[in-house]
């Protein structure tokens, strides 16, 4: 069989890129045939998406890859992180450039929307975790700040926007429409009574919904002439749906942690966990490919460290990854734990003086050289998994024995030692590509290739070999000390 080629574009916090994986009949061999820089757009105080710069960037990246592999494509799918959307009126043009979901516009918004939906009865129909920037509250706040939403016609999720673009085709993949939190897993539909509830207009969001592995259309005519002829197939769009198709399992359960910006630790399974324990420990239930479960909670990951190296390189520090790791191996061990999740992060001008901040505040040793508040960083994350993972256990009475890390942070050698170490788990690190691969995987199902998720996950594993981390026994007692501080002051 001749190669085949499928193409994953995959948009980020920082920078989006088109991925071409070739495929041997075999394995799947990853390319990165472009990237470009999609920072978030500020008008006035609030952060967007700039739709139209990175659909051009899209297109231009198909082109490339179309004049490197030639008819060898077979299609593309996209994937991005969840919650964000954007409105077209009645000509299917964008009301607005979409928001970032840390724009500012959802201060408040919890509580308007609870005054009209009662919390736990959100909870009991999405079980998803409530956070600030969840569509629901993006929605609420459009409907409460002069937004455009009384014109809009049609309500897409971000890569199903960029779908629309490519293809003129208008549908809602499943997995991305479940992290909105207007979304029922259990129905599987839209939650009438929770968008109506709200006072949102109910017939932006349609009646159906793209599913996995299923084609969604042609290229547009005009685009066909310039890209050539190709398949835009509905992969897990949410990103982090994406990376768990990847994640190469060696036991019965799939637990998992996509490490990136955001840090997802998760277990899939058949069907959502929403009872009065999991409401109170505020985790959620998203939508996975061949709709799986994915029953995680959402950490703050190295969105920490990325804003601190850029708050050090403003300053003329450039550090790299591994300059800080040695800094960080030098400095004492346990010296100061943070809680990654604390408000204080979300959007600092500053990041390593909020960490100090935060010190003070909490009466612990404020971390003041680089090592320090590097290892600060990963020793909470890797204390915060472990927390995690054991709640996880008690409300889905399961066992993990094994942690899959995926994403950019598989390649973070310090930060997967701890997290075996913290939670006393063997640690998978890798595919570091997941996202990609976990698109691909679900093209590869639309062309017939693969049959179902384990087929796909099987060619994965097979073309990528993780790195092991087992934990040491001889740092567990010192782990364990620091895992009931943690929750002492955290939990």
């Amino acid at each position: 069989m001749a190669n085949k080629v499928y193409l994953a574009v995959d948009l980020g916090a920082g920078s989006g890129r088109l991925m071409a994986a070739v495929f041997d009949s075999k394995k799947i061999r990853l390319e990165e045939v472009s990237r470009w820089a999609s920072e978030p757009v500020k008008t006035g105080n609030s952060f967007h998406w700039d739709a139209e710069a990175i659909f051009g960037e899209i297109v231009s990246a198909i082109k490339k890859a179309r004049a490197i592999y030639g008819a060898s494509i077979v299609s593309v799918g996209i994937d991005t992180w969840g919650v964000d959307y954007g409105l077209l009126d009645a000509s299917d043009k964008l009301l607005n450039m979409p928001y970032i979901y840390r724009d500012s516009r959802t201060d408040g918004m919890m509580d308007r929307v609870f005054s009209k939906v009662p919390k736990r009865d959100i909870y009991f129909q999405t079980g998803i975790q409530f956070m600030f920037f969840n569509t629901l509250f993006q929605i609420m706040a459009e409907l409460e700040k002069g937004g455009n939403i009384d014109k809009a016609r049609t309500f897409l999720m971000m890569p199903d926007l960029f779908a629309f673009m490519l293809t003129g085709v208008k549908a809602n993949e499943r997995t991305n429409a479940s992290t909105t939190q207007m979304y029922n897993p259990f129905k599987r539909e839209w939650s009438k009574e929770i968008i109506g509830g709200i006072g949102a207009p109910q017939g932006i969001f349609g009646s159906g919904f793209a599913e996995c592995g299923d084609a969604i259309g042609g290229l547009r005519a005009e685009l066909r002439g310039e890209l050539g002829d190709m398949k835009v197939v509905a992969v897990a769009s949410h990103d982090t749906a994406s990376a768990v198709a990847a994640a190469p399992a060696r036991t019965g359960l799939t637990a998992y942690i996509n490490s990136g910006t955001w840090s997802l630790p998760g277990v899939e399974l058949s069907a959502p966990v929403a009872t009065d324990a999991s409401f109170k420990e505020n985790f959620t239930n998203e939508v996975g490919a061949e709709n799986t479960i994915r029953f995680l909670k959402n950490v703050t990951g190295m969105w920490l460290v990325q804003k601190s190296k850029e708050s050090w390189r403003s300053k003329g520090c450039d550090k790299s990854y591994a300059e800080l790791e040695k800094a960080a191996a030098e400095s004492e061990p346990m010296r100061t734990l943070i809680n990654p999740d604390a408000p204080d992060f979300v959007m600092p001008q500053d990041m390593p003086g909020a960490i100090a901040e935060f010190a003070r505040k909490n009466s612990l040793p404020v971390p003041d050289t680089h090592g320090r508040i590097f290892r600060a960083i990963q020793e909470s994350i890797a204390l915060k998994y472990a927390c995690v993972f054991d709640t996880i256990e008690k409300l889905c009475g399961v066992v993990v024995s094994e942690i899959n890390v995926m994403g950019g942070g598989s390649k973070d050698s310090m930060l997967n030692q701890f997290t075996a170490d913290a939670t006393g788990r063997t640690v998978l690190a890798g595919p570091t590509e997941s996202t990609a691969l976990g698109n691909v995987a679900m093209q590869m199902k639309a062309d017939g290739i693969v049959g179902n998720l384990a087929e796909a996950r099987a060619i994965i594993s097979a073309s990528c070999e993780p790195k092991v981390y087992e934990p040491s026994r001889e740092a567990a007692p010192k782990w364990a000390d620091a895992l009931g501080k943690f929750r002492e002051m955290y939990a």
